[in-house]
């Protein structure tokens, strides 16, 4: 009898998402970054977010074959990568921030990464800073009990120390691929997060379906480091902080076990009162109270979400965790400051 050969799985369908909101100095890099990848996606998609500086006019004319979708309103990161993901065709969800170019071999080495590991829910590769091309943005993501979400790596100069593949804590959106199944049908990301907080989000999501998250060192992406939002924000590290601590709020109250929000209720309450107090100097007071009435409506939606995620498996994304205590809180909050 003879036997017949094993019939290869066919490759999987890739769709590039690129969220794009007054980003024309910046999206004709991303966007060719993207068409000149050695294994090219099939499909790229870019949803405006109402951008009113000419991108719309520059990716019609320059990309033709990229597929535009253009939003009645700024959707936010979450929400127009979500309006995306329903246009998409892909098997596997391509991200790449408008700001980041990726080198040519990015895709091609992150989806050999996720062909070869099938409980791999998404893999990220070595991010750098594209103003100190040798220092590392994130190499994958870290995430604590106080529930603060930062890249692995962050600003440290490249010295080999992240050239080995392995298994991190949490993804990073600004440059990752995706495996569509691992989402068991829900939405991409919640909506309610705008921007910041998204990645922690997803990561419990996939962790707690029984996924992992892979880093693949070889897939290079250079990323401008918020200079979408330097480009439409007057003060873009305050508005960053006061959605990132917003979206905290509401990531501890839907997901965080009680007593570990228990034990680190103190230092949660310091890192919050630290950055209220830059909010107050740095906006004025009225701004502080709209930032403090913001936090209090994060903390009662994720209490309201609460129900609907008490199934996780939180044994499956708790162990990721590390534990901050007070000297590592303030080596954080300088950190924080120097990047600013």
């Amino acid at each position: 009898m003879t036997r017949m050969a094993p019939v290869p799985a066919p490759a999987r369908r890739i769709t590039a998402i690129v969220v794009n909101y007054n980003g024309e100095p910046f999206i004709a890099d991303a966007l060719t970054s993207l068409l000149r990848q050695r294994r090219p996606p099939d499909q790229i998609i870019v949803v405006d977010n109402a951008s009113t500086d000419g991108s719309i006019e520059r990716i019609r004319r320059d990309f033709p074959t990229v597929e535009l979708i253009q939003a009645a309103s700024n959707l936010g990161f979450t929400g127009g990568n979500n309006l995306a993901a329903a246009h998409a065709r892909g098997d596997f969800l391509a991200l790449l921030n408008s700001d980041a170019v990726a080198d040519p071999g990015w895709l091609e080495v992150l989806a050999a990464t996720l062909e070869s590991n099938p409980t791999a829910a998404a893999t990220v590769g070595k991010i750098y800073e594209s103003d100190r091309p040798r220092h590392i943005e994130q190499a994958g993501a870290l995430f604590n009990n106080l529930g603060n979400y930062w890249g692995r790596g962050f600003a440290e100069l490249d010295e080999g120390q992240f050239d080995e593949p392995c298994e991190v804590a949490g993804l990073t959106c600004c440059a990752t691929l995706i495996r569509r199944d691992a989402l068991r049908g829900e939405p991409l990301f919640d909506e309610g997060l705008f921007m910041y907080g998204e990645e922690l989000d997803l990561t419990i999501r996939l962790r707690a379906n029984g996924y992992t998250i892979l880093y693949t060192p070889a897939a290079v992406v250079h990323h401008g480091g918020m200079k979408s939002l330097r480009a439409t924000q007057k003060a873009p590290r305050l508005f960053q902080q006061s959605l990132a601590n917003r979206n905290r709020l509401k990531l501890l109250a839907k997901y965080y076990p009680a007593r570990l929000l228990a034990r680190g209720a103190p230092l949660i309450a310091l890192g919050l009162l630290y950055w209220d107090l830059v909010f107050l100097f740095g906006s004025g007071p009225r701004a502080l109270a709209a930032f403090l009435r913001d936090q209090v409506v994060a903390i009662r939606l994720g209490l309201r979400e609460r129900n609907a995620v008490t199934l996780r498996a939180s044994e499956r994304w708790l162990p990721w965790m590390t534990r901050h205590t007070l000297r590592g809180l303030l080596r954080q909050m300088r950190t924080m400051r120097r990047a600013a």
